[in-house]
């Protein structure tokens, strides 16, 4: 019914309408007097996708901008729910899960006495310690996987932990309580950093 709702990519739908003219298809739109058919209104089509396509481009700056805003407040702006956290759902906040945020102290102090990814994951394993587990808004079920060497510096490097929160390369203080204390974050990130310049050969 309208022209921007099957795309607001300019050259997306140029690739879409070269389709149509190859198989002798044309192209209407019910709400606007735009038949592709003829040459005035292949024009009007391409104006009217080049404004589609700029206001697309607007929102998703503007989009951008509010979660980079959001951030730099300390507020949480969405993402995969972390372990030893939950999502306060009458707002945009992290709440401390007391079940779980024990769970994630002992992680951080295993990787500190094993001073090994592969060691601690194995540790983890042992103990049948997996991700965060959730449920969308659909009722789905997510999460709850074993861990990987991945997955646990994934945790380990998240400044979450330490109270702050992170957007692109800028860190700020957080509104949420730390799970973790700052000189036990930062021993870890002190060993994960000498681990990774010599591959772990202090440790072997």
């Amino acid at each position: 019914y309208k022209v921007d709702r099957l795309s607001r990519s300019l050259l997306d739908f140029a690739k879409m309408v070269e389709i149509f003219d190859k198989h002798q298809v044309s192209f209407v739109s019910v709400t606007q007097l735009i038949n592709t058919s003829t040459s005035m209104g292949r024009l009007m089509l391409n104006v009217l996708l080049s404004f589609a396509q700029f206001e697309r481009e607007i929102i998703s700056e503007r989009t951008r901008d509010k979660i980079a805003a959001a951030r730099r407040k300390g507020k949480w702006s969405g993402g995969m729910p972390l372990l030893g956290y939950d999502v306060d759902p009458n707002g945009s906040k992290l709440m401390v899960n007391e079940d779980e945020a024990p769970r994630v102290r002992t992680i951080f102090e295993l990787y500190l006495e094993h001073q090994s990814l592969i060691a601690t994951v194995q540790e983890l394993d042992k103990r049948g310690w997996i991700n965060k587990r959730w449920t969308t808004r659909k009722g789905h079920e997510r999460g709850g996987k074993t861990f990987t060497k991945t997955s646990l510096h994934k945790l380990l490097t998240n400044v979450t932990y330490n109270g702050k929160l992170k957007y692109k390369d800028e860190v700020h203080e957080g509104e949420h309580a730390a799970i973790v204390d700052s000189d036990v974050w930062q021993r870890v990130q002190t060993l994960l950093k000498r681990n990774g310049r010599t591959g772990g050969a202090a440790v072997r």
